[in-house]
């Protein structure tokens, strides 16, 4: 089945771009509340839905990918807001040190999940125009991350100080350590590729939350992040819809909260 817009049967309950963003932000804030706050109190269900978000905003980036006009901006801003906060929550650690690990950087995940789309619409686009240079760049887009990854391992498996495999892991979005690792990356990637089922966008997540079900041992409560299954829910609602032209919201609001969240845990358990 080829479905370009919501699945039927919801018609009075469609989204468009701005509202899934929208609701991902929200789950969003819930998920960090109890990140900083969970030892006053704050309930685990505030982190339970917060697993859906991650899967909303790369599926918004693989359609965010296919309508920009300009993929090289759109990576750009990624990479940008990735250097950012890497910049920011190392100074920020330095200067107010606490227990709570500034860790949160989905922009290096949703990076090398366009970085593959682009590479990916290279590739095919060098063989419908038989251009083998394009092709040969494509392939090599297509190693680069890996080659990071595979640098990476080897620099954590000597015996010498890792100073070297922040940094990088500073300037490089590397599959496995960005957040969520390389199952996020792989999930963005298959959104784009079945841009043109939506059914098959959701066998692709629910595929996923059922292997990671799987490989935690069945351990449904102390492994949740198979609970981000229920973004199902409102990928399967989504309409194509622009709404509301906000594009720059995410950018601002996803750091600045971050950053609001930790001098506010910082300076209440002082």
């Amino acid at each position: 089945m080829s479905t370009l817009t919501a699945l039927p049967g919801f018609k009075y309950l469609q989204v468009n771009s701005f509202q899934l963003k929208l609701i991902g932000i929200v789950l969003m804030v819930f998920d960090h509340i109890h990140q900083f706050f969970w030892m006053d109190g704050i309930p685990m269900w505030f982190t339970w839905i917060g697993r859906i978000v991650a899967p909303i905003f790369l599926f918004a980036s693989a359609e965010g990918f296919h309508y920009t006009r300009s993929r090289g901006k759109y990576l750009l801003h990624l990479y940008i807001g990735f250097l950012f906060m890497n910049g920011v929550s190392f100074v920020v650690q330095q200067q107010f040190p606490s227990d709570d690990v500034l860790m949160n950087n989905i922009f290096g995940t949703l990076f090398l999940a366009v970085w593959y789309m682009w590479m990916m619409k290279m590739l095919k686009s060098s063989v419908t125009e038989r251009s083998w240079r394009k092709g040969m760049i494509a392939a090599v887009g297509l190693l680069i991350p890996i080659g990071l990854s595979v640098v990476v391992l080897v620099a954590l498996s000597a015996e010498t100080p890792q100073v070297g495999v922040m940094y990088l892991s500073m300037l490089f979005p590397v599959p496995i350590t960005v957040e969520g690792g390389y199952w996020f990356v792989l999930l963005g990637i298959a959104f784009y590729l079945l841009r043109r089922s939506r059914a098959l966008q959701i066998a692709a997540l629910t595929g996923l939350s059922a292997f990671l079900v799987y490989n935690s041992g069945f351990n449904w409560i102390g492994e949740f992040q198979w609970m981000m299954v229920f973004a199902a829910i409102p990928i399967a609602l989504y309409n194509r819809q622009k709404g509301r032209n906000m594009k720059y919201l995410f950018y601002v609001f996803y750091p600045a909260h971050i950053y609001f969240l930790y001098f506010l845990a910082y300076f209440l358990h002082k």
